[in-house]
């Protein structure tokens, strides 16, 4: 998405490129006539009357967009586009139309608009170039559009003569850029694809220091900034230093990254070693009371106790009395006293995410080189997050994230089966219609047609035809969609043929009861409540402060004496 700003002293020129270029399709408009070219001109240069000191007040901009994103553009997505770009501009509160074209290979569209604002004001014009650029790629990155890649969609093939070269030698220096670690290597790469590097000395003297670069091929030498500026000598050992570092840091991360691998396998195979140790221990300690000595026999001093012996237990086969008994997995009440005590070795890696405990399924794809990435809803916006986890070389790990893509939630009403967009919801409370294209009706159908609103979304009209064919009532001379919005209670901002000279105007036209004949009329929004105006007492001369002075003093009598 690119946009080019002109200005001009010209409706006319303006108005009839945009409108009459085969194939045009207004896509919206406000305050125009657009019932045919002089019409729309005719109305430009009315409203531009109410600053006639200034000249160029005709704002012409063009809104190009990438071949690639062709199959999404359709008329309602470049409406919304158009419409959110002047707000992003403040290009608000006047004149203006938007014409869709289709002449070249790459989707564009034009919006003349009045610089002359419906209130006299200007539409601001300071650092406008600036801030297009800004809007530009904030709007791409919003919507998902494609951004322009330079020098890479030059069909090269195309080319000849010192282009072709030029263009060849710019994409063996971008392929072999990123791997290089110092200009000397990269003019040895150059080489071995037939393109010689000239380093040039300061002063030509090789003493010196190198201050520029030249590339050579099939006899043709360019500059390094001539080529691409990015690949001058300063550009270039810059990288180069960039280059350097990247790889440092990320054999510095591999080298960690195998430490800490290192270091967990050693910890576990230390905890199972102790853990072993520990319970054999403990089992020696178990069974060394239940082990049956042999008993004494003839030859032995001792006596033969085994008929006592045999008494006080229960008959059993003695082999398997004789038998150590097979450790049963089951857990130890109380360590003995002299059991070893086991470290506890903290587990670095990451097991929850925000309170969410991760199975040992997505921890295993956290740490995997694509991450851990996953879609939800908060705030009125939908999220897809990517979560990675940093090795640190003293601590746990660190869960780092990255915003893959963010889009507010829609709560805008469903009319008629289809749900209003932003751009929808702006154009009817500026009171205009709005075109859908599937609208589904009482009996199921689903056909396209024309949406009318009042401006509080309240109740919506569907015509099959555009609302805007002229209507006379009284004095007035209006829209169609005007007369519906009146006649139903509701206040219309109304575009009427101001009193039969044919001109327009937006007024806001209401009833004060549905049985009136006539419209009340107000330029300001008769809803919204009126400021108090403070009084002003007025300034007064010196003669009439003396002269209410004198008015209001008491007169005495002079007494005479006795």
């Amino acid at each position: 998405m690119i946009g080019k700003i002109v200005t001009g002293k010209s409706f006319k020129g303006a108005v009839e490129y945009v409108m009459n270029k085969p194939g045009a399709r207004l896509l919206s408009s406000d305050g125009v006539n657009t019932s045919d070219t002089r019409e729309a001109i005719r109305s430009f240069n009315f409203q531009r009357k109410a600053r006639p000191e200034k000249a160029e007040v005709v704002g012409h901009i063009s809104l190009s967009f990438h071949a690639d994103d062709a199959p999404k553009l359709t008329d309602d997505l470049m409406r919304q586009l158009a419409g959110e770009y002047m707000q992003r501009m403040n290009i608000t509160d006047t004149q203006y139309i938007v014409v869709r074209h289709g002449d070249t290979g790459h989707p564009h569209l034009h919006i003349i608009y009045n610089r002359v604002k419906y209130d006299a004001k200007l539409v601001r014009k300071h650092n406008e170039r600036i801030r297009n650029v800004a809007v530009c790629k904030a709007m791409k990155q919003k919507y998902a559009l494609t951004f322009s890649e330079g020098k890479k969609n030059v069909d090269v093939e195309k080319l000849h003569g010192p282009d072709q070269v030029k263009y060849a030698i710019y994409g063996a220096i971008k392929d072999v850029l990123p791997c290089i670690q110092s200009v000397e290597a990269l003019a040895e790469e150059l080489e071995r694809q037939g393109i010689a590097t000239t380093f040039i000395h300061r002063g030509g003297d090789p003493g010196k220091e190198v201050q520029g670069l030249t590339f050579t091929r099939d006899g043709i030498t360019f500059k390094a900034s001539q080529v691409d500026r990015k690949f001058s000598y300063a550009n270039l050992t810059k990288t180069v230093e960039q280059n350097k570092a990247e790889a440092a840091r990320k054999q510095k991360a591999e080298e960690q990254r195998q430490r800490k691998t290192r270091q967990r396998k050693e910890a576990a195979e230390r905890r199972r070693l102790e853990k072993n140790e520990a319970f054999e221990k403990q089992w020696k300690e178990f069974i060394k009371d239940s082990i049956i000595e042999p008993h004494a026999g003839p030859d032995t001093e001792e006596p033969d106790n085994r008929a006592e012996r045999q008494a006080q237990k229960p008959e059993c086969d003695p082999v398997f009395r004789m038998q150590i008994p097979t450790p049963i997995p089951t857990p130890i009440p109380t360590p003995m006293p002299d059991t070893l005590d086991i470290p506890d070795i903290p587990d670095t890696r990451i097991t929850q995410i925000e309170g969410r405990k991760l199975t040992p399924q997505q921890q295993d794809k956290l740490y995997s080189p694509q991450g851990f990435t996953f879609t939800y809803r908060k705030n009125g916006y939908e999220r897809t997050v990517c979560f990675r986890p940093f090795t640190h070389e003293n601590g746990p790990d660190i869960l780092t994230h990255e915003i893959l893509s963010e889009r507010k939630i829609s709560n805008n009403p469903v009319i008629f089966g289809v749900q209003l967009t932003e751009e929808h919801v702006r154009q009817i409370r500026d009171g205009q219609y709005v075109y859908l294209e599937n609208m589904k009706r009482n009996d199921g159908t689903v056909s396209p047609g024309y949406l009318v609103m009042d401006d509080q979304l309240k109740h919506g009209w569907a015509f099959k035809q555009a609302p805007d064919n002229w209507i006379k009532f009284g004095k007035y001379e209006m829209r169609e969609m005007d007369k519906t919005l009146i006649e139903a209670g509701y206040v219309a901002r109304a575009f009427v043929k101001w009193y039969g000279i044919g001109q327009t105007a937006r007024p806001f036209l209401w009833k004060e009861k549905t049985t009136d004949a006539e419209y009340k009329e107000s330029w300001n929004d008769p809803r919204k409540p009126k400021q108090d105006v403070k009084h002003v007492p007025s300034i007064k001369s010196r003669q009439e402060q003396k002269t209410e002075q004198n008015e209001n003093t008491p007169r005495y009598k002079k007494s005479r004496g006795i």
